[in-house]
């Protein structure tokens, strides 16, 4: 159970794609103006949330309560607050480029090289989630795929390819342009591949930019996890402090 918790970071953090139809990087600055607009996701390159949900494990829900801070790029911090059979558990995952960290009721936990990996592509996920970096042509590769739906609701498709990335796909409404699901290999708890899908949902507007304050993430096709932000908050910075790894 303690390994759910590296799903939640990556998800914190996004015209119909045809051959004939709107090239990959129109897509993506639609999808700019629709979170706020290039000048305002470049204002805010980090952000604070306070989040609960619930997570699914074995068949049985847990509920948990916590935060997630992250800067870009590569750093990202979560707590997690996890109740399971009458007992809270904390858990604090901790990203800082290349380094990671995690520990349970304050005691140092062994991360294995995978969920070491998966930790590290969170921040990625997170960088990629303000879209304009999807535009750097250096960093990111974009190819439409056929169209998709999330909830019924028709979705543009892009296939985005990254160092430090596994392919993802990204599903843009094509009512809104809002960042409306992302398709990923995940890892379930016990470490093993999943194919992971998040739908994005009850945009909000804060600060001038559209935030997703629901998320639900399923593995393969069932369901795994469910995240409601109470409140965020987009930054210009944060103290480096947040993100230090001893």
């Amino acid at each position: 159970m303690v390994r759910a918790g590296i799903l939640v970071l990556t998800v914190v953090a996004v015209a119909v794609a045809q051959p004939a139809g709107p090239a990959p990087a129109d897509v993506v600055r639609r999808a700019i103006d629709a979170h706020g607009g290039l000048d305002v996701l470049k204002k805010y390159p980090a952000g604070t949330s306070k989040i609960g949900g619930k997570v699914a494990i074995n068949g049985t829900e847990f509920p948990f309560t916590g935060s997630l801070a992250f800067a870009v790029p590569g750093k990202a911090r979560l707590e997690m607050t996890i109740e399971a059979f009458g007992q809270k558990t904390t858990l604090v995952q901790l990203v800082n480029g290349d380094k990671v960290r995690q520990t349970e009721a304050g005691q140092p936990s062994r991360l294995d090289p995978p969920v070491q990996a998966e930790l590290r592509e969170s921040a990625v996920i997170q960088e990629m989630s303000l879209l304009y970096p999807l535009l750097d042509a250096t960093k990111y590769t974009l190819s439409a795929e056929a169209p998709g739906a999330v909830d019924g609701r028709p979705a543009a498709v892009l296939l985005v390819k990254a160092k430090g990335l596994k392919d993802a796909r990204l599903y843009f409404d094509q009512k809104t342009g809002l960042l409306a699901g992302m398709r990923r290999e995940g890892l379930n708890p016990e470490q093993k591949k999943v194919d992971e899908f998040t739908a994005f949902s009850e945009y909000k507007a804060v600060g001038g930019m559209m935030v997703p304050m629901r998320s639900r993430v399923s593995h393969d096709g069932k369901a795994f996890l469910e995240i409601t932000v109470a409140e965020y908050r987009p930054l210009g910075s944060i103290d480096e402090k947040t993100f230090a790894v001893e």
